[in-house]
Parts: C-alpha cells; sequence; structure tokens
C-alpha cells in the first residue's frame, strides 16, 4: 500500500495537491485530521517555551555528546555488511 502525507494550512476548501498525482485512477481513502499547535511556533515569541526548554539542558553534558558522536563517526563502517 503506498501512502503519503501531506502537511499545509488550508486556506480553501478547493484543494491543488501534486503530491496525490501518483494516485489518480485509483481508490484511495482520504483523511482529514487537525494537528495539535506545537508549543513553540516560529516567529510568535514562544518564549516561555523556549525559557523551558533551556532549563532542560541546564544539565546536559555536551562533551558527553561530542565523545559519543566522534565515536560513532570512527566506527560507523563497522556494522556494515
Amino acid at each position: 500500500m503506498n501512502a503519503v502525507r501531506i502537511r499545509r494550512k488550508l486556506e480553501s476548501e478547493t484543494l491543488h495537491l501534486p503530491e496525490l498525482k501518483p494516485f489518480i485512477g485509483k481508490n484511495v481513502e482520504i483523511i482529514v485530521q487537525e494537528e495539535p499547535m506545537p508549543a513553540v511556533i516560529p516567529g510568535t515569541g514562544g518564549w516561555d517555551a523556549a525559557m523551558q526548554a533551556a532549563r532542560e539542558l541546564e544539565d546536559y553534558d555536551f562533551e558527553a555528546w561530542r565523545e559519543q558522536r566522534e565515536y560513532d563517526l570512527k566506527h560507523a563502517k563497522d556494522h556494515r555488511p
């Protein structure tokens, strides 16, 4: 079964969805579902959510992250056939 997820703000009841071109002539099921609003919406000044995220990063060990990343990059090819 082929599926495509299209995310966009509806501006009209008339839709132009070029992503559906491969489905023309086929039986399909169309489901429309409202997406929940994100905690921080770019450009809207969601500063309370941004400050909370920064507080949660306060104890984050960036050096451990860097060391793990270096190790992963060094050994990335070890698991390929």
